[in-house]
């Protein structure tokens, strides 16, 4: 941060369905060039790690092991990165699977961020693959540590950084009467970040964006959003890749959908 500003970025890979170590390859690519940038904050979509639109795939230990494998690899990776990395993947916790963020800094996991509201309505059917997140917080045994914090009540308090607090959610949970973000900043989070795959629909784009610039003014906070893009399958949906960066109601940047 730097007059009390934090360089933050949203991304969306392009991405092969179910190929997860060339996504992770892909995303491991814009975080070097982000880097070097002097991006602090990487914030990449919803199951990026996988693509969202695997479908019954997710229940194949195959693709959950992948996924689990990429992971460990991006943190090897960005172990001399400072920057903070959200990536998507399924994570198998307990007997249950759940759509996770994973959060990654310097080599280490800071924390699982389990998705809370499952779409289960038009063309979405997470309720088939996933559970929602548990009511309470717990932790895990992940990529050879031995507690990691797994749970939607999570914030994460930046100890070089007394003025930032983060807090996560994943795409559905922005949309529900009462998001997890405004748990989160009632308990101090000043800045949202969402992993989404929110597909396109006929003036989805505009309701989107006033979604995230309304959560960002009624929480006064920012409020990163990065959705899927390029590579998901369009045989049911398609994806246009329209990232969001709000601060107290403005959108601070956007990206061209379908780009």
């Amino acid at each position: 941060m730097k007059d009390g500003f934090l360089k933050a970025a949203a991304f969306s890979p392009a991405l092969r369905v179910a190929d997860c170590t060339y996504n992770a390859q892909q995303i491991l690519t814009q975080l070097q060039t982000a880097a070097q940038r002097g991006v602090k904050l990487a914030v990449f979509p919803e199951f990026c790690l996988t693509g969202y639109t695997c479908g019954d795939l997710f229940l194949q230990r195959t693709l959950q092991q992948g996924a689990l494998d990429a992971l460990e690899w991006l943190l090897a990776q960005t172990r001399a990165l400072d920057t903070v990395v959200l990536v998507g993947l399924p994570l198998l916790v307990h007997g249950k699977l759940y759509n996770c963020a994973a959060v990654l800094c310097r080599g280490q996991l800071l924390g699982i961020v389990p998705k809370t509201y499952l779409p289960n309505y038009g063309e979405f059917y997470e309720k088939r693959q996933f559970a929602p997140a548990p009511e309470e917080d717990d932790f895990i045994a992940l990529c050879g540590q031995e507690a990691v914090p797994f749970g939607a009540g999570q914030i994460f308090p930046c100890e070089n950084l007394p003025e930032l607090t983060l807090g996560f959610e994943i795409c559905e949970d922005l949309w529900v009467p009462n998001p997890p973000s405004v748990a989160h900043a009632y308990h101090g989070a000043n800045l949202i970040v969402n992993l989404s795959a929110s597909d396109e629909v006929v003036g989805k784009d505009s309701y989107r964006r006033s979604l995230v610039s309304a959560q960002s003014a009624r929480l006064l906070c920012g409020y990163i959003y990065a959705t899927a893009g390029e590579g998901e399958s369009t045989q049911d949906v398609v994806y246009g890749g329209q990232n969001l960066i709000a601060e107290n109601g403005t959108i601070l940047a956007e990206s061209r959908r379908f780009v």
